[in-house]
């Protein structure tokens, strides 16, 4: 592999150029590197150019070799500073569009929270503009990218799906009362929809909320709540049963007591069958709490009995002691592993969002937007703290000069952390 310092002394106008296969070898022909010892920084030098001879004839890098990139599963090319550099531009590109984005989720999940707590004809007007722009962008993107990709993946259909219903959960949960109200037939039905309907609407906002900043800096954090959801998901094996067993162990011992949750499920010969499943469930729950430590065993202790109090304590040692230190052990070690692969999961992400943005700046004409047309810098400036800064400038002659000198007037700030992929 040709290492980027090796190439000093090459001019960049000697360089391959013209053709739009992203290799390793490419994007080494393509960049320079400069040490400035006495400065401790590096100056990176890339040529987007399609003709490196003509400085309007585009720039080498669009969302389609990207995609085939991804596709091809080359991530190894997409690290190289060159191509890091690109997608790091693009990102600061997008950053008012994408805080925007996450603004306007973050006040929808408020405004849903508040119009829970108090319905208004206003309210009920603001969400449903809210679920109308979000539908309006979330088709259009759907088009474009049904359009333009043979196929769409199955995380994507599923995603699609879970939006549309819960917009449709939403806009159902703010106008049933509205159309409930006209008549009074069903009335406990109607109850338990509306009742269930925002239970839906904020969940499935929280959920988006979430997706969306995975994007963002705190994706990691993100990342690592999934990741300890699914290690929850291994060990589900050996904790649910365990909470089955104690819950009826606790629930036989404790049902003649009168003291809920253990309530005898025969005590009212009236009781439906879904009234005794809901003694059961309550007794399961009480017994989950009691497993991340809220033992509260004082009702149990004071039977006075030797069977019940030898059960909290064997209850205490299994579930409290070794099953929750197991489960946090996991956790641990899962957030371990995950940051040391925080970057290659971060960048997949970006790689895809950069994809998508260049799609529909291609394919919806906006004058405002026309991000895969903007001019990439192509002189990135990387200090010893690894702060950067990246400008657009004439590309050096190092056949020429032996030394260069930086006059460039930084136009980017690159220390935004919410744009930031780290280059190494």
């Amino acid at each position: 592999m040709t290492d980027l310092k090796d190439q000093e002394g090459i001019p960049l106008s000697n360089m391959p150029g013209g053709s739009t296969d992203l290799t390793l070898e490419f994007c080494h022909a393509r960049s320079r590197v400069q040490h400035l010892d006495q400065e401790e920084r590096m100056i990176f030098y890339f040529d987007y150019r399609k003709d490196s001879t003509s400085e309007s004839s585009g720039e080498c890098i669009d969302w389609r070799s990207l995609r085939r990139l991804k596709v091809q599963n080359k991530w190894g090319v997409l690290r190289h500073p060159y191509i890091l550099n690109y997608i790091n531009e693009r990102l600061i590109d997008c950053a008012i569009f994408y805080t925007m984005h996450i603004i306007a989720f973050f006040l929808f999940l408020l405004l849903l929270s508040w119009h829970i707590f108090s319905r208004t004809i206003f309210k009920d007007w603001l969400v449903t503009i809210f679920v109308a722009v979000f539908s309006i962008f979330m088709l259009t993107k759907g088009s474009v990218k049904a359009r333009i990709s043979r196929s769409v993946s199955f995380w994507f259909v599923v995603a699609y799906v879970f939006n549309l219903l819960t917009y449709a959960a939403t806009l159902a949960y703010v106008w049933l009362p509205t159309i409930f109200s006209f008549d009074d037939y069903h009335q406990q039905v109607k109850n338990i929809v509306l009742w269930f309907l925002p239970i839906i609407a904020i969940i499935s906002a929280w959920m988006n909320f979430l997706y969306i900043l995975r994007k963002s800096p705190y994706g990691i954090y993100i990342f690592m709540m999934v990741r300890i959801l699914r290690s929850f998901g291994h060990i589900a094996t050996i904790w649910i049963p365990t909470l089955i067993a104690f819950s009826f162990a606790f629930h036989l011992i404790m049902r003649d007591s009168g003291i809920e949750p253990w309530i005898k499920v025969d005590n009212d010969p009236n009781s439906t069958f879904v009234e005794k499943l809901f003694v059961i469930l309550q007794a399961v729950t009480k017994t989950s709490t009691m497993m991340i430590g809220e033992v509260d065993a004082n009702d149990i202790l004071g039977t006075k009995q030797w069977i019940p109090s030898i059960l909290v304590l064997a209850f205490e040692i299994i579930t409290v002691i070794l099953l929750m230190n197991l489960m946090v052990s996991l956790a641990v070690g899962d957030v371990s592993d995950l940051r040391n692969s925080a970057q290659d999961k971060l960048l997949r992400i970006k790689v895809n969002y950069i994809i998508e943005a260049l799609q529909l700046s291609e394919n919806i004409d906006i004058s405002l937007c026309r991000l895969h047309e903007k001019q990439t810098n192509n002189i990135l400036v990387v200090d010893s703290t690894g702060h950067y800064y990246t400008t657009h400038g004439t590309l050096p002659d190092f056949s020429a000069t032996g030394s260069i000198s930086l006059n460039y007037q930084e136009s980017k700030g690159v220390s935004s952390i919410s744009s930031k992929i780290t280059i190494c």
